[in-house]
């Protein structure tokens, strides 16, 4: 059975250089998708969606380990209360993972929580209150 999991990743140079992502793929079986990156020859980090069965997805992340990547699941997400969001749109340009846009035929925001890396600017910028913090 397949399973998603997003994990951010914090790179150090040496293991900047490393070729992660197409390991991931050739080696565990897994379905990576990045939400966010930002990786150079001084390190970084990533925010990386995963999918893939128990095992392999275990087994992805000793290896992520031992390259000495930090590697912390992210164990929360953002919600959108529809009742109190007055589309004002303030959430759509301060997101940086394009997680809302505004659909041009109603001119509504729409939420993709998919594409949601909780980082909580929305939450900040929302004068409504209609963006919040929950954990898994």
């Amino acid at each position: 059975m397949s399973i998603h999991r997003k994990y951010l990743l914090a790179f150090t140079p040496e293991s900047a250089k490393l070729p992660v992502i197409a390991v991931l793929v050739q080696k565990f079986g897994i379905i990576p998708n990045i939400m966010q990156a930002k990786v150079n020859e001084k390190g970084g980090r990533l925010v990386l969606d995963i999918e893939g069965d128990k095992e392999s997805l275990e087994k992805a992340k000793a290896y992520i380990q031992e390259q000495g990547i930090d590697m912390r699941e992210l164990d929360k997400h953002v919600s959108r209360d529809e009742w109190r969001c007055i589309h004002c749109g303030a959430c759509v340009s301060i997101c940086p993972a394009e997680a809302f846009h505004i659909e041009p035929a109603t001119y509504e925001v729409v939420f993709t929580p998919e594409k949601c890396i909780a980082c909580e600017a929305c939450i900040i910028a929302c004068s409504p209150k209609a963006m919040k913090l929950e954990l898994w």
